[in-house]
Parts: structure tokens; C-alpha cells; sequence
């Protein structure tokens, strides 16, 4: 390898100075992995909500764990203490393990208000006939193994408004418990200890979701497993933080590999450092150039532009390249740069056009990819054009020939029109009888969790009974109260679907915490004082109870009739483990109170959402989550491929200016056209289903193999050896296209992995069609 080193001296002082900016600029910009600034935003009422609560709703902070691997009761202590742990790191807001219960101070807050949350608190309950059956069951119980309660509580609240009430806030149906912890139905001996937390931090905050994870897991560790005991840990919590260790693995395999390939690929074409340092400049510019504008748009740089700017080294070198390769015998980069320049200003045009999809689509995500690469094509090309001729005036060394094996089939592809008409129209069948491309409506298809992670969430929420979150009923915003009775009127609207079986319950925020209204209603169905005293002497008749024993209910009722009625700051103060419950389905955000209902087993979903529509309230919302995810990723793929159709003209605009008439330019625009068909079938064959992604990756396809097509276009075969050098120089452009966009299909994230498939596939039919479509060598004709 050579490197001369008066040659190499302005090269390597650019260089430094890219690098010195460039650690600047990195310990500037915040680099994010989270997922939430790749969500879309909404478009309707609905759109905007759901994706709301995926970026901070409550649901999305949960995280589920199974213990497995040891006898039930080593299960049961591990899950106790596990939880136990968790509780104290402070990264949780609510732990259940089977251990939940009231404390001593939730117990006395309850307790005082027990006849304002009961929904049994009505006139007909203390009246004499109800008071002398709760009596009867009284006496029946204080004889039963449930004595200590009863005698606790039984004189003082002996309608059993109390312990109702705690049943019911605190019930999980569809577990079992057993010594204290919940296990899996199904099994016996049970075998899968379970675990529910919710996390302080956002779902799509992956640090602080990462936090918590590994807070998790010491708290498994320092309960001190035995050999065979396992953690099984699921959630949005968890996805987020493996997603963000997934995008941060593939960045730097993706930049370690990219860098190491593309020098090797060089040093073996060129055999000096030297095209290598000149292929670096206007790379290093065109990351800067990317970084600078999606920070300056952003505040940040996302991981993933960041990963896919990196594989703008197989795209930006392709100038220099060009620059070098096409230099003719004797000739200065100077003179070569000015020379090719309308042929390389044409191709950056074009390709910066095409990417008018990505930055036009209003996605988040498509549009830093956008901005980042057309930021960096721009850079890179006039780097290439005004910067390198000066710190390289010297001609750098010949590259290799090609190997006559490899030029031969390539050269003799010229001129074969035909076939390369009748291979894109093979694809174009393929395609149609695979049924076209099928488009992926599935957001969750975005993550990179693998499908047996995914499959792990479903169980763990089935075991738990977590509900289906598929339909939820959005209220709001208001202030509490008004969320509160809106609440309660949803759930009276839906009631005659629960008990005819259009669906199996209603999760929302008033079964935890009755209206103003309410509790009001409920402090005028107490008796006053004599008329219960009456009411409760004539149902002690006969039974043996001493007189006075219930002197605490008949104070307790008086209380209730004057007591400040019960919110939600209050409950919070007062009653955390109840509050935890209550705060995923009401809280205040910005624009006021919100309240979140969630109706679980739904078998009508039309007859959920006419129960809702007939409330007649405009604060109230339905929403099938699966058909507004749907809806949102088909309106944004509408709105893309408008932008695609626009930038589309726009490029044959651009190359009909540039190259002197519409059809020099159909020419040029033929091989694009071309791999796109055998692009899309090849993945239809693959089995994958298009997304965003792949849609923009189209558009990224077109911006690099407008090179291809211009270049071998422009030499019209006059001379074979001018062909020859040429295709070399596109060779050298694809190859290392290849070798970065292939990495990116090995990616574990799905966006990347989309990328680098669809590219790699669409250069290399690019290439060969522009070979293939180009005019022939003056000495073949």
C-alpha cells in the first residue's frame, strides 16, 4: 500500500479537521434510542389520542414477570420477596404479587368513607328487613374461622360496606393465590409464579425502562434463587429497552463493519490509501451535513438515522469514486471535477428530489432519514466537486482493471434491451400472481422484540388476566368531577351488554373513585340518626347481641351524612395502593382531566360502540385500537406514495432539463423503474410485507441508481475503453452500496433490516439493468 505523503498532507489536515468537528458536534447532539420520536402523530381525535397513550400512557409502563422452576412454595417466597425488593427501589408506582393489601392507613381512610365509595350504599340497605339479614349473617360469621375479621369490623360497619369494598378494589379473578403470591391457573402443583409492576417512567422512555428492568432483576437476584429458578420478564417496559440495545448493536455493527469493508473493498480496487482518504472527505462532510440538520430540526439525532445515515458511506463515496475512476489518462482531478460535474449535479438533484417522499411523508421517523440523507448527498457532492480537486490536485493512483472474467458478461450486457425488458416483465408477473405486495398494517411489525418475546407477552397477560386493550373509551378532558360522572353514566350505558354477554366488564376510573355527585347521592340515602336507630333496634329483636354493640355504626352513618366527599388527590394521599389502580384510567395532563375505560371480552364490538355513541357526548371516545393503528399507517403509506408520485415527476423533470429532452430521460429513468418491479416481487417472494420503511428504501433505491443510469448512459459506446472505465467505476459505486445496505439487512431492527433488503436487492437489479439498457461499445456494433 502507498501513501505519498506530500500528496496526503492536505487530505489528512481536512480529515482532522472533520474529526475535531465531528466530536463536537456529537458531544452536542443527544443521540436517542427510545421509540416513541419514530411514532407518527395523530391525525384524528382518535389517532392522536392512541398515540398519545403509546408515548406516555400508563399501559404502557407495565411490566409482567412469571418465576418458574421450583416447587410451589420456594415460588412463593421468591415471589414474595421479589416484590417486596421492588417496592422499595422507588422505580415502581405499583407491585402486585399476591402481598397486596391495605395498609393500616389506606384501611382507616377507606373505612371512614366506606358508605360514600360502596356502590351498595342505598335506602333500601338500612332498612329494617336488610339490617336484620346482615345481623343474621353477622352472628353466622363471628361463629366462623372469620371471627377476628368480624369482630374487627362487623359492629361498626354491619352491613359489610367495608370489606365489600376492599373485595372489590382489590380482586383478580383469574388468579390463583396461595401463600401469599399469584400463580398461573392450571397446573397442579402450580408451576409459574406471577408478578404485575407498573413503572414510574413512560413505556417508550427506554432509560428509564431500562432502569427498571435491571431494578427487576436484582430484586429476582437478591432473592436469592436456587439452581433451576428462572426470571421470565415481558412488557412495553422490556421491549423498549431491548429495542433501544437492539438499535445501539446494530449502529455499531453497522459502523465498525461499514468502515472495515468498504477500506478493504478499496485498498484492493485502488492499492493505495490514498482514494481511500479522498472517498473519507466527502463522507465525513456528508455526515456532518446529516447530523447538523435533523439536530437543528429535531434537538436530536435519533439511532436509527444515525444507523442509516452510516450506511451513506456506500452512497456518498460513490462521487469520489466517480471523480477518480473517470479520470482520463493524464488528466488532473481539477479538470475531471469540472468535467463530470453536470453529469454528478444532475444525479445529487435527482436523488435529493427523490427523497421529497421521505421529508413530505410527515412521519417522524421517514422524515430525519430524509433529511439526514438528502443533507448528506448534497454535502458529499459538493465536497467532491470544490473540496477535493484542491486537497488533491495531484492525480491519485490508477484503479485496478476489472478481471476480464467479471468485464466480459458485463460489457456484452449492453445493448440487450430486450432481455432486460423481458426480466422486469417476468418480475412484473411474479408480482401479480403473488397477489401484489401485501402492505403491513401492524405498528407492533416496527419493533424489533422477536416473535418468541412477543409470544411470552401474550402468555404472561393471559395467565394474569390482563385485559385486552384492543377497545378503550376515552373521556375527556374536563375537570374531575365532570370525568368522574361521565364514567359512571358509560358504565350504566353498557351494563345491558354486560349481562347479555356483548362483553364480559368495564374497567374504569369511577369503580375506584364515585363522582361528586354520587358520593353525594349516597351521603342522602343515609338515614338520620333516630330513624336508623329505630330501623336497627327493630331488626336486633330476638338476636344476641348486647345493647350499645352497634353504637359505632350509628355514629359512623351520622358522620358519612356530613363528610367532605372523597377526590382524587386525597385518595392519592391517603390510599396509594387503591390510587395506583385508579391512575392509568384517570390523570391530569396538560389540557385537563382524562379518564380511560377499558372494556374487556368484547364479543359486539358495533353494539360497545353504539352504547357510546347514544351518550351523546362529544368529550366521550371509542376506539378499536387495531383499526386506528391500521388506519393511521395506511393514511400515512397514502400520503407517502403521493409524495413519491410528486418527486417522481419531479426527478423526470430534472433529468429531462438536464439531459435535453423527455426521452433521453425515460432512458435514464427506465433501470429505476425497472428494479423497483423487481424489487417489489422479490420481496413479495420473500414473503416480506412492505411498510414505511420499505416505501422510503424505494425512493432511497432511486436516489442511488440514478448514478448507474447517468453514468453509463452519458458514454454512448464510442469508445470501448472509455465503456470500460466506466463500468468500473459504476461497479465500484454498486459493490460498495452493497456492502453497506447488505449489512443492513442482517439487522435485528426491523426498520433497518426493511432498508438494507429492499436496497440491496433494488442495486443490484439497478446495476445490471443500466448495464443491460446502456448503448454498446463502438467495437461491438
Amino acid at each position: 500500500m502507498r501513501l505519498p505523503v506530500r500528496d496526503a498532507a492536505p487530505l489528512l489536515a481536512a480529515l482532522l479537521v472533520l474529526a475535531v468537528l465531528g466530536g463536537a458536534l456529537f458531544a452536542l447532539v443527544p443521540v436517542r434510542t427510545g421509540l416513541a420520536e419514530f411514532l407518527p402523530p395523530g391525525r384524528t381525535r382518535a389517532t392522536e389520542f392512541l398515540v398519545n397513550e403509546l408515548r406516555s400512557g400508563a399501559a404502557s409502563s407495565l411490566l409482567l414477570a412469571g418465576i418458574e422452576g421450583a416447587p410451589p412454595e420456594e415460588l412463593a417466597r421468591l415471589s414474595r420477596a421479589t416484590g417486596a425488593a421492588l417496592r422499595a427501589s422507588g422505580h415502581f408506582a405499583f407491585v402486585g404479587d399476591g402481598t397486596t393489601t391495605l395498609g393500616e392507613a389506606e384501611q382507616a381512610l377507606l373505612f371512614r368513607h366506606r358508605y360514600l365509595l360502596s356502590p351498595h350504599t342505598r335506602p333500601e340497605a338500612f332498612e329494617a328487613p336488610a339490617l336484620r339479614a346482615k345481623l343474621e349473617a353477622l352472628l353466622d360469621g363471628l361463629r366462623s374461622a372469620a371471627s377476628p375479621l368480624l369482630a374487627r369490623f362487623g359492629f361498626a360497619d354491619p352491613t359489610g360496606a367495608f370489606l365489600g369494598l376492599a373485595q372489590g378494589l382489590l380482586s383478580e379473578s383469574r388468579i390463583e393465590a396461595r401463600d401469599g403470591a399469584w400463580f398461573a391457573p392450571g397446573a397442579d402443583p402450580p408451576t409459574r409464579a406471577l408478578l404485575l409492576a407498573r413503572t414510574r417512567g413512560s413505556g417508550l422512555d427506554s432509560e428509564a425502562q431500562a432502569e427498571a428492568v435491571a431494578a427487576f432483576r436484582a430484586a429476582f437476584q437478591a432473592a436469592g434463587p436456587g439452581e433451576g429458578a428462572r426470571l421470565l420478564l415481558s412488557g412495553p417496559g422490556v421491549f423498549a429497552a431491548e429495542a433501544a440495545a437492539a438499535i445501539r448493536a446494530d449502529v455499531r455493527m453497522m459502523t465498525v463493519l461499514s468502515v472495515a469493508l468498504l477500506a478493504a473493498f478499496l485498498l484492493w480496487r485502488t492499492r493505495s490509501l490514498l482514494p481511500l482518504l479522498a472517498a473519507t472527505v466527502p463522507l465525513g462532510a456528508g455526515m456532518l451535513a446529516g447530523v447538523s440538520a435533523v439536530a437543528l430540526f429535531f434537538g436530536g439525532v435519533h439511532a436509527i438515522a444515525l444507523g442509516f445515515g452510516s450506511t451513506m458511506l456506500g452512497v456518498a463515496v460513490d462521487y469520489p469514486i466517480l471523480l477518480t475512476a473517470l479520470r482520463r489518462p493524464g488528466e488532473g482531478l481539477p479538470t475531471a471535477a469540472a468535467r463530470t460535474w453536470p453529469t454528478l449535479r444532475l444525479a445529487a438533484t435527482a436523488a435529493v428530489a427523490g427523497l421529497a417522499a421521505m421529508v413530505g411523508s410527515g412521519f417522524p421517523g421517514l422524515v430525519q432519514l430524509g433529511l439526514f440523507a438528502g443533507a448528506g448527498l448534497v454535502a458529499a457532492a459538493l465536497a467532491t466537486r470544490w473540496l477535493l480537486p484542491r486537497l488533491l490536485p495531484r492525480a491519485p493512483a490508477e484503479p485496478r482493471p476489472l478481471p476480464a472474467p467479471l468485464a466480459r458478461p458485463l460489457l456484452a450486457l449492453a445493448g440487450h434491451r430486450r432481455g432486460a425488458l423481458g426480466v422486469v416483465a417476468a418480475a412484473g408477473l411474479l408480482l401479480a400472481a403473488l397477489g401484489g405486495p401485501r402492505w403491513q398494517r401492524d405498528l407492533a411489525a416496527l419493533s424489533p422484540v422477536p416473535a418468541a418475546a412477543q409470544a411470552l407477552d401474550a402468555e404472561l397477560r393471559r395467565q394474569l388476566g390482563a385485559p385486552d386493550v384492543r377497545f378503550l373509551v376515552a373521556i375527556g378532558p374536563g375537570d374531575e368531577a365532570a370525568v368522574l360522572r361521565t364514567a359512571e353514566r358509560l358504565r350504566r350505558a353498557v351494563a345491558p351488554l354486560i349481562a347479555r354477554g356483548a362483553l364480559t366488564g368495564l374497567d374504569e376510573p369511577s369503580r375506584y373513585l364515585p363522582s361528586l355527585d354520587t358520593q353525594h347521592a349516597r351521603q342522602a340515602a343515609l338515614p338520620d340518626a333516630a330513624a336508623l336507630e329505630a330501623r336497627l333496634g327493630e331488626a336486633m329483636a330476638g338476636l344476641p347481641f348486647r345493647p350499645g354493640a352497634f353504637s359505632p355504626f350509628l355514629a359512623a352513618v351520622e358522620e358519612s351524612r356530613a363528610m367532605q366527599p372523597l377526590g382524587a388527590e386525597a385518595l392519592a394521599e391517603g390510599a396509594p395502593t387503591v390510587a395506583a389502580r385508579l391512575s392509568p384510567l384517570l390523570s391530569w395532563r396538560d389540557d385537563g382531566w382524562r379518564g380511560l375505560a377499558v372494556a374487556t371480552g368484547v364479543a359486539d364490538p358495533a353494539a360497545l360502540a353504539e352504547a357510546v355513541a347514544s351518550l351523546g357526548d362529544p368529550s366521550v371516545l371509542f376506539l378499536d385500537t387495531k383499526a386506528e393503528t391500521e388506519g393511521l399507517l395506511d393514511a400515512y403509506a397514502r400520503s407517502t406514495a403521493l409524495w413519491a408520485l410528486g418527486g417522481g415527476a419531479l426527478v423526470l423533470g430534472l433529468l429531462a432539463a438536464g439531459l435535453g429532452g423527455l426521452r433521453p430521460a425515460l432512458l435514464a429513468a427506465a433501470p429505476i423503474a425497472g428494479a423497483v418491479v423487481v424489487t417489489l416481487a422479490v420481496l413479495a417472494a420473500l414473503g416480506q410485507a412492505l411498510n414505511l420503511f420499505h416505501l422510503a428504501s424505494l425512493l432511497l433505491l432511486a436516489g442511488v441508481a440514478i448514478d448507474y443510469s447517468l453514468f453509463l448512459g452519458r458514454s454512448p459506446g464510442a469508445d470501448a475503453e472509455e465503456a470500460r472505465r466506466s463500468l468500473g467505476a459504476v461497479l465500484n459505486c454498486a459493490v460498495c452500496t452493497l456492502l453497506t445496505f447488505g449489512l443492513l439487512a442482517f439487522c435485528k431492527t426491523p426498520v433497518l433490516h426493511g432498508i438494507g433488503l429492499t436496497v440491496s436487492v433494488g442495486v443490484a437489479a439497478a446495476f445490471l439493468l443500466s448495464c443491460a439498457l446502456a448503448a454498446p461499445p463502438a467495437h461491438a456494433r
